[in-house]
């Protein structure tokens, strides 16, 4: 791979299973580097540095152009370490950097950035990247600075959040900062205002006398400077900028040119003319670079105010020119901030938009949401490219589903997860007297199996291997151990990558900022196929094997785990391989994450080689939507397979819809038997007890998959039945199963409600054959709701039509004003035509006079499609069916057939995840359409015990 004069080279096929920037060769490293080109070299490894440290950690490699070279020998130039200190200041370079040497390559081992690393013994905060320069100034006394990056980082966060402006855009409550850097919010004293007066007075003058001292000096707010050169434009467009940055984001303050630091004045060289002053001055104001976090478009505001100087003898001999600053609604750079990070193969620059968005990056304000979360992984004390990580309050944290999926060992190796292992050892004999010759000499620590951790963090499996194993060790590396049938060029490959992307996403994902590496060995099982089961006072050696000690070099010593460093590590990849984009992410406008439950993940663990058929029957809330899609996505990287290939069903079109995305086509029942899917190979059908039996529907997706060796999975949940009818599949024969039982979706009252209709439920179907009622009844009995958030339900019997209007209008408009956005509501009622006349009188009775002078938001109304919208959907219970919403009101559920009337009531309760209202008609005129409204046969007495 060719390195292009001064390009930094990312080397991803290195022995490294690591993140490798390659900066070439570089000078004389132990002394002193002088030279314009030793500089170069220098700044080119700062880059590297920084690209790494805020890319997730890894290693910078170089060669000296001294060929004896030796680190141990001649060590690092004190110019290197000074610059790297810079760099990464106030950091400490120990925590961060490790020196070491390989043969002819220097080699640089970086640790990622992290603004809350625990071990930081500096006072001063970290910005959420590492900045060598922010482009930002401040003034302390009568100087100016450069704000280091963890300053930088709180006055871009205070500038973002103030919301005080006034009608000029600066900000009514002014923003200083103190004399190390940090912003407060204080005053100017009494002899600065003075001093101010004074100033005003001065620039008021229309000339000044060569040699006579001013009646003020220096300030915070005032500087000095002397000009006297031939070259003063120049000289201003050198200088100006970072002044201008430190008085434009304070209170203002005045830089006036032509003045020594004693308050003398001197002026201009007497050939500068003043309109080249004006002009540089306003040239190099117009070039700053600006940043807005309000409305306005408008530049930095300044003044400028050219006085003749003049000799005693009354001609002319320059100007003084004072340049009177602003104070700026928001952030004035003087210079463009420097930051880099690796992206694919190549080291970028950071833009200025993307350096500000990943500096005041912050966890969002979840405190108003009517859920409650917990905080799993923050921003604040994480590595850069982290997103916030939350788990619902109730439900088991990180480091509780850590000790159920991954326990530690105290004084032995467990080897994890038990059916995994169970299921690996029966299909190949002697692999584990195989990973016995590994881990013998370790003690505490765990062994984790997966058929393939590439898939395990999204990436796809090399079919080839047999397994992968993953060994956390106190004292030791981590170490990859990939098993194969036949050694290969590819699977030492996928070992390495695997080994590489797992590390990343552990920091970049899991948030893991320890000093970490994952090593890797490929390990050949065929030799040993036909050993029996091992005794561990029986291991046997095998010569072919690689020896791992040959790598372990590879890596200084403290990147060896510690008991803290596993716990770090285990926590960062519960993380990993649990999370999956939270519904809360649209609504905050960024990306943040939820975990996945235990039994979740065990069902998406399965080997989709032998599992080729599966029913699974989730009680509502459960998550069964979630699995599937998950499946989707490991069905990919499994079989490598194309999105054509993969078919998700579903029975209403809003779902389908919302599901369709580039991991797989989507389509509903109806359009499923309607037409043919020649590439299809692997299905996943969703709500399938909505199905109808007349289509032949599970007969065609069998022939589809069995034809070419698929993959067939049903979600289906039978309390959720919304007719009374057969759904296409034989109740008898429904194997093999498994179950999702415990609720996630719904507050603990909505839940309530969904609990006892499933109980009336199995009471009024016991008997009906379209329904497999003894594993609904098992199911039931393991019914659980997972966490203990309160909610409400309110239920109102006996109102007119036009006091329903009135009840949901009010009650919306009160949500919204309570912060709530109108994507978190939905209206839901028993047909679509009766959703459609609900639609039509609420946009009548919202659009009158008397209501829009009440309602300060205007509501927008949209059906099931527009889920994804910021709009109140209202539409049928049935055809909302998948989805959900924070709060749910349900007019009139009463369905078309009467033995379904139990299921229709669950069917709304469970759409609704914290909030349920209920209202039922009083008599048979519903709707202004008088649409027929069949007898209410839901018991009223306990609908006002669960609706309270």
């Amino acid at each position: 791979m060719a390195n292009q004069e001064g390009e930094l080279l990312v080397n991803l096929k290195t022995d490294y299973p690591d993140l490798v920037v390659d900066i070439g060769k570089i000078g004389d490293i132990s002394k002193k580097q002088t030279s314009d080109k030793g500089k170069k070299q220098i700044k080119k490894l700062c880059t590297a540095v920084c690209a790494v440290l805020n890319s997730g950690g890894g290693i910078v490699r170089m060669e000296s152009e001294d060929e004896n070279y030796s680190l141990r020998a001649h060590g690092i130039g004190d110019n290197i370490e000074k610059n790297l200190r810079e760099l990464m200041k106030p950091a400490r370079i120990s925590e961060y950097l490790k020196w070491g040497q390989r043969q002819n390559h220097l080699l640089l081992f970086v640790k990622t950035w992290s603004c809350g690393d625990p071990e930081q013994k500096t006072g001063a905060a970290l910005g959420r990247i590492c900045s060598p320069s922010t482009g930002l100034f401040f003034r302390c006394n009568t100087s100016v600075f450069p704000m280091s990056s963890g300053h930088a980082a709180e006055f871009l966060r205070k500038k973002r959040w103030n919301k005080d402006s006034d009608e000029n855009g600066a900000s009514a409550k002014k923003i200083r900062l103190d004399f190390d850097g940090g912003a407060s919010d204080t005053s100017r004293n009494i002899e600065e205002d003075n001093i101010q007066d004074a100033v005003v007075c001065f620039l008021k003058r229309d000339r000044l006398m060569f040699g006579e001292v001013l009646d003020f000096t220096e300030t915070t707010h005032i500087e000095f400077k002397n000009f006297a050169t031939e070259d003063i434009v120049n000289y201003i467009k050198r200088t100006l900028q970072k002044y201008v940055s430190a008085f434009a984001n304070t209170q203002g303050g005045c830089l006036i040119f032509g003045v020594d630091d004693d308050s003398t004045v001197v002026g201009s060289h007497h050939e500068v003319q003043k309109e080249a002053l004006e002009k540089a001055v306003a040239d190099t104001i117009a070039s700053m670079l600006i940043h807005h976090f309000c409305g306005s478009r408008a530049g930095v505001q300044f003044e400028t105010h050219i006085l003749g100087v003049y000799e005693e003898t009354g001609s002319l001999k320059g100007y003084v020119c004072a340049v009177r600053v602003k104070p700026f609604c928001c952030v004035a750079f003087g210079g463009k901030p420097e930051s880099w990070m690796v992206t694919g193969d190549k080291i970028e620059r950071l833009s200025l938009m993307r350096w500000i968005e990943l500096m005041t990056d912050a966890d969002p304000d979840l405190s108003a949401l009517p859920d409650k979360f917990e905080n799993e992984l923050s921003l604040a004390d994480g590595p850069p490219l982290i997103r916030p990580v939350y788990s619902k309050a109730g439900l088991p944290c990180v480091s509780e589903l850590q000790e159920s999926l991954y326990p530690v060992g105290s004084d032995e190796i467990k080897w994890q997860p038990e059916a995994i292992c169970t299921e690996l050892f029966s299909d190949y004999p002697g692999l584990r007297g195989l990973m016995k010759t590994q881990i013998q000499s370790r003690k505490k620590g765990i062994l984790i199996f997966s058929r393939s951790w590439a898939v395990e963090i999204g990436s796809q499996k090399t079919q080839d291997v047999v397994c992968d194993a993953l060994l956390v060790a106190k004292d030791a590396y981590p170490v990859l151990y990939t098993v194969v049938k036949e050694v290969s060029h590819a699977a030492s490959e996928y070992s390495r990558d695997t080994a590489r992307a797992l590390k990343q996403k552990l920091v970049n994902d899991g948030g893991c900022a320890i000093k970490l590496c994952v090593l890797h060995q490929v390990l050949h099982l065929n030799d040993i196929q036909d050993q029996m089961e091992v005794e561990d006072s029986d291991i046997p050696q095998q010569d072919n094997q690689p020896e791992l000690h040959s790598n372990s070099s590879l890596y200084p010593e403290d990147y060896t785990l510690t008991s803290s460093g596993i716990s770090a590590f285990l926590r960062a990849l519960v993380i990993v391989v649990l999370c999956f984009k939270s519904y809360l992410s649209d609504y905050l406008g960024c990306e943040i994450f939820n975990l996945l439950t235990l039994k979740q993940y065990e069902l998406l663990s399965k080997n989709l080689h032998k599992t080729r058929e599966l029913f699974v029957f989730g009680l509502p809330g459960t998550g069964k939507t979630i699995v599937a899609l998950k499946n989707i996505e490991r069905i990919r990287n499994i079989f490598q397979c194309s999105p054509t290939e993969i078919l998700y069903i579903c029975e209403n079109t809003p779902l389908m819809k919302l599901v369709r995305n580039e991991n797989c086509r989507s389509v509903t029942r109806a359009a499923f038997v309607k037409n043919t899917f020649p590439d299809v190979k692997y299905i996943m059908v969703d709500e399938a007890q909505n199905f109808r039996s007349e289509d032949d529907w599970y007969q065609y997706a069998q022939q589809l998959v069995k034809e070419k060796n698929g993959i067939l999975w049903v979600f289906l949940d039978f309390f959720q039945s919304t007719h009374p009818f057969g759904c296409g599949l034989n109740i008898s024969q429904l194997y093999p199963q498994e179950w999702l039982t415990k609720v996630v979706r719904n507050a603990r009252h909505i839940y309530d409600v969904v609990f006892e209709q499933m109980r009336i439920i199995l009471k009024e179907r016991k008997n009906e054959a379209v329904i497999p009622y003894e594993v609904l009844e098992r199911l039931f009995g393991e019914a659980q709701c997972a966490h203990s958030l309160p909610g409400s339900c309110i239920m109102k019997e006996d109102m007119e039509t036009e006091e329903m209007l009135d009840y949901v209008s009010r009650q919306c408009h009160s949500y919204i004003q309570q912060g709530y956005p109108m994507k978190d509501i939905a209206i839901l009622c028993s047909t679509y035509e009766a959703a459609e006349s609900f639609r039509e009188m609420l946009k009548n009775k919202l659009n009158t006079p008397d209501a829009n002078k009440k309602c300060k938001v205007r509501l927008v109304l949209g059906q099931a499609e527009n889920v994804s919208d910021d709009v109140i959907v209202i539409d049928s219970i049935r055809r909302f069916s998948g989805l959900e919403r924070k709060l749910v009101f349900g007019i009139h559920p009463v369905p078309a057939q009467e033995e379904v009337a139990s299921n229709l009531l669950l069917c709304l309760a469970s759409r609704a995840n914290t909030k349920l209202h209920v209202l039922y008609h009083k008599d048979n005129t519903f709707l202004r359409n008088d649409s027929l409204l069949l007898p209410r046969t839901v018991d009223s007495g306990m609908l006002h015990l669960y609706f309270k």
